[in-house]
């Protein structure tokens, strides 16, 4: 079952990346689209758990390209806004996939219930424990980002903390319209510190 979903993830997910940054996936260049879209199907397939090296053989690619899509990330969605309004249109296909076939598979539980007793069919029992596994890794898999976005946000706080005073003054004396002369101003003024 694992490797089913794999695979319907992946070939759903190559056409989506394929479909926004209007590319061939798998075609071997460095064309900004192909590697925008690689970039955003490797970060993706990763943040649903699965291991580098699986997702590089969809895209004919290893693992460490992958590892390195899944490391440059957050600064191209940062500084790419082209990149990024792309990537959030595709995670969210992606996501609403996932739902419907989460809602599908639950009926079909259900349904199966109803009609008889579940624990009878064999097959339906191993579905129903690998789909509770795979439910139980994605929790802990969103716990562990949790817990790493709680660690980021404590340690931007405090090197916020360290320069808020001087963040307030610039913040309370820069008359609006004046914002680029500061900027030039302060930057000027640490290029000739002397630390």
């Amino acid at each position: 079952m694992k490797n089913q979903t794999f695979n319907q993830d992946g070939k759903f997910l190559i056409s989506l990346c394929e479909e926004h940054f209007q590319c061939n996936l798998k075609e071997k260049n460095r064309v900004i689209n192909n590697v925008n879209a690689r970039m955003c199907f490797g970060s993706l397939m990763r943040l649903r758990g699965y291991i580098f090296s699986n997702i590089g053989k969809l895209i004919d690619r290893d693992h460490a390209t992958i590892m390195h899509y899944n490391n440059k990330i957050d600064i191209y969605l940062k500084t790419d806004e082209d990149f990024k309004k792309k990537f959030n249109l595709v995670k969210e296909e992606f996501d609403l996939k996932r739902i419907d076939n989460r809602l599908k598979t639950t009926n079909d539980f259900i349904n199966i219930k109803n009609n008889k007793d579940i624990m009878s069919i064999p097959h339906i029992y191993e579905k129903l424990i690998d789909y509770i596994n795979t439910l139980n890794n994605e929790n802990k898999a969103l716990y562990l980002e949790i817990d790493n976005l709680k660690i980021e946000k404590d340690i931007r706080n405090s090197s916020i903390d360290r320069v808020k005073n001087l963040i307030d003054m610039v913040v309370q004396r820069t008359r609006i319209g004046k914002e680029e002369e500061i900027k030039f101003k302060l930057n000027k003024f640490y290029n000739a510190m002397e630390y």
